[in-house]
């Protein structure tokens, strides 16, 4: 029956209005599968890089048009990390759905996987996250309509946009801020000085960095555009890979697979009858992989001349050597060229370390420490990865209950060997969340709410929402050994729309600065954290979560009461504090 039965004419056309300007996230689901064919493989029966990145952007677009209703164009494409590689024959599938919309921009979440038919197996090649506008028939930024979440699933994905939304905004400020401080190390690279020293002896297979250049022009066709004229983000990828390959095959003699795509923004539209023109050039050389940067400029031809060349983007690739014959030995010298070159190739050492530090922070693989080594270079993706890790466990939905109260629940999770808690604090009188949202985050409120509070120093502010943190707390596993300290990076979020929690992230962190002191014990933890929910700006309840270090496991599988006593007394606490203070 239709929900509009018994209004108005009127009543209907707004009520019509109003439902279709909602979309939920699985409106915006889109699936291609592509069989690897002949002409999709280089001479290794291996999928070409820039094959797979048009097909990434163009089933991510379909998604992001789904949303929108309109034509959209990519504006920026984040980190991509090729794990495997897709033989001749086998089966790619792509899935894409819009994570996010904002007033004109969109976040589209891509997963990429392959299949044999033969083995019937199944592996990953890559996630990926690209930002994209919708446009109208004038080119303009078109409004994009309210998203609606309905799964907790969909409510991670959604909350974890906005976090890497921050990243793309400081992306650009932060690389160059870490580019110019960092130094080169010779362990850096496999470069050498244009001027070595005579008694040194180096090998005889030195390749020089302006012979790794490539310069090619390609037609904007209308194939490679949409109905709007404007060029295919996915088809200027490809170009991109197409020359870089080049340089990086110049290097090694040979072929080298591609493994990584840095972030990638387009500075400005390219439309049908734009002569594109793209440079590529080795930055650098390791053990046995390359970066190859490429710039993207085009042109158009005015009153018989060629117009002024604009500025289309830059990227750069990260290669891997795949030649058989050079059996496993280290790539050729690399000489680069005088100053600009010398300065892409400290710039692309600092983006190697960038790379690797970022890709463990991200990866939420737990290790033997639970601390990461903190320093400017990763300070961005360590707080990233804090915020995202809180959102990850505080959205399962798979707590198993182990004792509660009128106003305290106390669960527990496990996974892969990780045992998980989480302490639920219900507020029955109301208070208002952005009072509650204060409390959790205060230092000086904390010390007088919790039992097991000694002191806090600050270390390191980093930004508004990021600080770094040495804390004593009391030892709970026995009175007589020392306190405890912690080194802690306390991110706190409030949420970017109405409906998402406030939250406070906890993590360890390793500073050179604060090492372990005589008289305390150093303990870490992985995941920690409060989660403040609402409803109209009304809290409703206070969960405390841990990803619990290995050394208490054994102390809370022996003694679940004991802690559950503990818990019920710092909630409690809590639970007093802020009516007493409201």
């Amino acid at each position: 029956m239709c929900r509009c039965h018994g209004m108005t004419q009127a009543s209907k056309a707004v009520c019509s209005i109003q439902v279709e300007n909602v979309v939920f996230p699985t409106e915006t689901s889109i699936k291609m599968s592509q069989v690897i064919q002949s002409n999709h493989i280089n001479k290794y029966n291996v999928l070409d890089g820039g094959q797979l990145l048009k097909w990434v952007d163009t089933c991510a677009c379909l998604s992001a048009e789904r949303l929108a209703g309109h034509p959209c164009v990519t504006v920026s494409v984040d980190d991509l990390y090729f794990e495997s590689e897709v033989e001749l024959g086998q089966i790619i599938n792509l899935h894409a759905q819009v994570n996010r919309a904002f007033t004109t921009s969109m976040e589209v979440g891509i997963k990429v996987s392959c299949e044999s038919l033969k083995e019937k197996k199944h592996k990953t090649i890559c996630e990926a996250f690209l930002t994209f506008v919708a446009l109208d028939d004038n080119n303009k930024k078109v409004a994009l309509p309210r998203f609606s979440c309905q799964t907790a699933e969909e409510r991670e994905r959604f909350s974890l946009a906005s976090e890497r939304r921050k990243l793309r905004i400081q992306h650009a400020k932060t690389m160059k801020s870490l580019l110019h401080e960092y130094k080169l190390s010779p362990m850096d690279s496999r470069a050498r000085s244009q001027s070595p020293n005579k008694d040194v002896v180096f090998p005889s297979n030195v390749v020089h960095g302006g012979d790794t250049k490539v310069e090619s022009v390609e037609l904007v066709l209308p194939p490679h555009a949409n109905h709007h004229g404007n060029t295919f983000g996915g088809q200027v990828m490809s170009w991109m890979e197409n020359v870089a390959s080049i340089s990086a095959g110049r290097l090694c003699r040979g072929f080298a697979t591609l493994r990584s795509v840095d972030m990638v923004y387009f500075r400005g539209p390219s439309t049908v009858g734009d002569r594109i023109v793209l440079r590529s050039v080795v930055n650098n050389v390791f053990q046995n992989s390359l970066e190859v940067g490429v710039r993207v400029e085009a042109y158009r031809y005015k009153d018989g001349k060629i117009g002024e060349r604009r500025h289309i983007n830059s990227a750069f690739l990260t290669y891997e050597v795949r030649d058989e014959s050079q059996n496993n030995q280290l790539l050729p010298q690399f000489v680069p060229e005088p100053v600009d070159g010398q300065r892409r190739q400290k710039e692309a050492a600092a983006r190697r370390k960038i790379r690797f530090d970022r890709r463990y922070i991200l990866s939420l693989r737990r290790q033997d420490r639970l601390s990461v080594k903190w320093n400017k270079a990763n300070a961005m993706y360590l707080c990233y990865g804090n915020v995202t890790s809180l959102t990850r466990i505080s959205s399962r939905t798979d707590w198993q209950v182990a004792s509660s109260t009128e106003t305290i629940v106390l669960s527990t999770r496990e996974e892969s060997g990780v045992l998980s808690l989480s302490a639920t604090l219900k507020l029955i009188k109301p208070l208002k969340v952005g009072y509650v949202f204060s409390v959790l985050k205060s230092v000086k409120a904390r010390s007088e709410w919790d039992p097991l509070f000694l002191s806090e120093k600050l270390i390191e502010r980093i930004s508004d929402e990021d600080a770094i943190y040495r804390t004593v707390v009391k030892n709970v596993t026995s009175k007589s050994e020392n306190p405890n300290d912690f080194v802690l990076l306390v991110s706190d979020r409030k949420p970017s729309s109405p409906n998402e929690p406030y939250q406070v992230a906890i993590r360890s962190v390793a500073m050179k600065s604060v090492p372990p002191v005589e008289g305390f014990s150093r303990t870490e933890v992985a995941c920690a954290g409060f989660v403040a929910r609402h409803q109209d700006g009304i809290c409703t309840n206070v969960t405390y979560y841990n990803e619990m270090n290995p050394k208490l496991v054994s102390y809370i599988s022996s003694d679940m009461a004991g802690l559950s006593k503990l818990h019920c007394h710092i909630l409690n606490e809590l639970h007093g504090y802020l009516y007493k203070n409201a």
